[in-house]
């Protein structure tokens, strides 16, 4: 009687192909969570530059200091960026890589494009008329993956 203690062969073979599926799980796994880890990063960049553009715009004067008492008509945006002084400059507003307040490129947010449009509501908001309100809506873009983060506002003017 052999009193010889061990693994086979075949148990062996069989360990190792048990052990690879596991491991090829696991990779293939870890793989799809490092994919989508900077997703919330992303998020809460885009976030904090549509914030800092909608403060910008939601700061300036309602229409053009010089028209006051006309309704706003929402043209392009006005050229250089530092002289925009109503909210409605601001329409049409594309900016490939996030720029301050005076135009300059922001260094390390180039690859977030930032689209503005601004204009009346279809219809009176809260029973204030349709020209004494303006919605402002901006989207950043992420462009290597298209992920798009968009806030809305609506500014009276008062």
């Amino acid at each position: 009687m052999s009193t010889d203690r061990g693994f086979t062969l075949i148990e062996l073979v069989i360990a190792i192909v048990i052990i690879g599926i596991a491991a090829g799980a696991l990779y293939i796994a870890m793989g799809a969570i490092n994919g989508t880890s900077s997703d919330p990063l992303i998020s809460e960049q885009a976030a904090a530059i549509a914030s800092a553009y909608m403060e910008e715009i939601a700061s300036k004067a309602f229409v053009d200091p010089s028209l006051a008492s006309t309704a706003p008509a929402c043209g392009g945006p006005v050229e250089p960026r530092a002289s925009m002084n109503n909210i409605c400059d601001y329409n049409g507003l594309s900016d490939m890589g996030a720029h301050d307040q005076y135009g300059n490129t922001v260094t390390g947010l180039g690859s977030y494009n930032v689209q503005v449009t601004v204009a009346n509501p279809a219809s009176s908001w809260q029973g204030i008329s349709a020209a004494d309100v303006l919605r402002i809506d901006i989207t950043v873009t992420f462009a290597p993956t298209g992920q798009s983060y968009a806030l809305t506002a609506l500014r009276t003017r008062y």
